[in-house]
C-alpha cells in the first residue's frame, strides 16, 4: 500500500489551495447568501485546469485521467467555498460523457467552453415521481426519423439557472418497443423546452430548477453513448461523482474544526481556555477521527476507478458515510461557538444548510445503503427485482 501523492497529485492539490484560501474564503459568506452564480471565479477556477481534469487528453492538463487528483482539488475548493466546489463535480462528470461518449458534433460545440468555464450542461436524471430509481423513468424518446422526439418533466436539476444545454435521460423506443434508457444532448433553446426555479435553504448560487420538454425533436447525434445503454455508461459516472460530493462535505468541516480550535484556544470559561475542558476537546478529536476515515474511503475508492477495480459498493459508502459525518462535526463547532455560532455573521450556520444537500445529492442515504446491501450481498438484498 502506498498512501503517498504522485508530483502532479502535490501539483494539483497544493495549487488549487494556495488559490482557494487566497481567493475565494474571504467571500464564501457573501457569496453562499446570493442566487448569481459567481462565474468569475468559476473560470479562474478553469484557469487552474481543474475542470479538465476528466474531459480527455485534449483539455487535460495532466498526462493521465487522474480521479484522485480530482478528489484533491474539490476537497481544497470546499475547505474555502463549498459552493463553488460542487459547482466543479457536475462540469468533471458532464465533460467525462461527452468526451467519453459524446458525437463529434457535441464534442466540438461543447467540451472546450465546458472545460473553461464559459458555459454550463447541467444533467437531468431526477423527475418529479422519481430520484435514484432510474429505472421509473417516465420522460420518453420516441426515435423517429434522423432523430428523437423527447417527452417529460426533469426535477432537481443542478445548476439549471446557469446552463445553456442539458444531457437528459429518458425511455427510449424504438417502433413502438421499449430499448432501455438512453442520454442525451439537450440545448435549452430548442423548441419545447422550458424551465422554472426552485428555492433551496442552501446552494443558493447553484441555482436548481425543473425542465420541460414537450415533444423536443433532437438529432440522432445529441444520443451521448449508445442507445438504452444509460445504465451502462452515462449513470455509471455517479462512482466517481460520490466520493467527489463527499469530499466537499469533508473539505468544508475539515475548516470548520480548525476554525473552532483556534476559537476554543482563545475563549476562557472558570478562568480556564475552553480547550482544555474535555467536553470541548474530545468531539474535535472524534470528529477529526470520523472525517479522516470518510476522507481515506474516499480516496480509496478515487484510486479503484483510477486502476479499473470494482467500487461502485465504496463510492455509495462514501457518499452515506461522508456528508453523514460532515454535517454533524460542522454542527458541532457550530454549538462550541455558542450564541455567536448561531449567528449570521460566522459561516457554520451558512456550512450546515450548504453541506445537507450532499446528503441527497446523487442519492440519499437510504439508497446508498440499498446499493452497498446489494454490491456485497446480491439481489436478494434488493427492495425488489425487475
Amino acid at each position: 500500500m502506498d498512501f503517498g501523492l504522485t508530483d502532479d497529485q502535490t501539483s494539483v492539490r497544493d495549487g488549487v489551495r494556495d488559490f482557494a484560501n487566497a481567493e475565494l474564503a474571504p467571500g464564501y459568506l457573501e457569496r453562499a447568501s446570493r442566487s448569481e452564480f459567481p462565474w468569475e471565479i468559476h473560470r479562474r477556477v478553469a484557469d487552474l485546469g481543474v475542470l479538465g481534469l476528466l474531459a480527455g487528453a485534449d483539455h487535460n492538463p495532466l498526462d493521465t485521467e487522474d480521479f484522485v487528483a480530482a478528489g484533491l482539488a474539490v476537497e481544497e475548493l470546499a475547505h474555502a467555498d463549498v459552493n463553488v466546489a460542487n459547482a466543479v463535480i457536475p462540469v468533471m462528470l458532464v465533460s467525462s460523457l461527452i468526451g467519453t461518449f459524446g458525437s463529434v458534433r457535441v464534442r466540438d460545440d461543447r467540451l472546450d467552453s465546458l472545460v473553461k468555464g464559459q458555459e454550463y450542461v447541467s444533467f437531468c436524471l431526477t423527475e418529479p415521481d422519481s430520484g435514484s430509481d432510474a429505472g421509473a423513468l417516465r420522460t420518453t424518446a420516441i426515435a423517429v426519423d434522423g432523430g428523437y422526439v423527447i417527452s417529460g418533466q426533469k426535477a432537481s436539476v443542478t445548476m439549471l439557472a446557469h446552463a445553456s444545454a442539458l444531457i437528459v435521460t429518458a425511455q427510449t423506443y424504438r417502433d413502438g418497443v421499449r430499448a432501455g434508457v438512453s442520454a442525451f444532448f439537450v440545448e435549452l433553446d430548442r423548441a419545447g423546452v422550458t424551465t422554472s426555479g426552485m428555492t433551496d435553504t442552501g446552494w443558493k448560487p447553484m441555482g436548481r430548477g425543473l425542465v420541460y420538454l414537450d415533444e423536443v425533436w433532437v438529432p440522432e447525434d445529441a444520443l451521448i453513448g449508445a442507445e438504452g445503454a444509460a445504465f451502462r455508461t452515462v449513470l455509471n459516472g455517479f462512482d466517481f461523482t460520490r466520493p467527489l460530493l463527499a469530499l466537499t462535505g469533508i473539505g468544508c468541516a475539515r475548516a470548520c474544526l480548525e476554525e473552532t480550535a483556534a476559537y476554543v484556544r482563545e475563549r476562557e470559561a472558570f478562568g480556564s481556555p475552553l480547550s482544555r475542558f474535555e467536553g470541548v476537546s474530545f468531539p474535535l478529536a472524534e470528529h477529526s477521527t470520523t472525517l479522516e476515515a470518510a476522507r481515506l474511503l474516499c480516496y480509496s475508492t478515487l484510486w479503484k476507478r483510477g486502476v479499473g477495480v470494482r467500487h461502485t459498493a465504496d463510492a455509495a459508502m462514501t457518499k452515506w458515510y461522508g456528508p453523514k459525518m460532515a454535517g454533524a462535526a460542522i454542527k458541532d463547532c457550530l454549538l462550541l461557538h455558542g450564541n455567536y455560532g448561531y449567528s449570521a455573521e460566522f459561516p457554520f450556520e451558512q456550512r450546515v444548510r450548504d453541506v445537507m444537500a450532499l446528503e441527497i445529492a446523487d442519492g440519499t442515504a437510504q439508497i446508498q445503503k440499498i446499493i452497498i446491501a446489494r454490491e456485497l450481498f446480491g439481489a436478494d438484498f434488493m427492495p425488489y427485482t425487475r
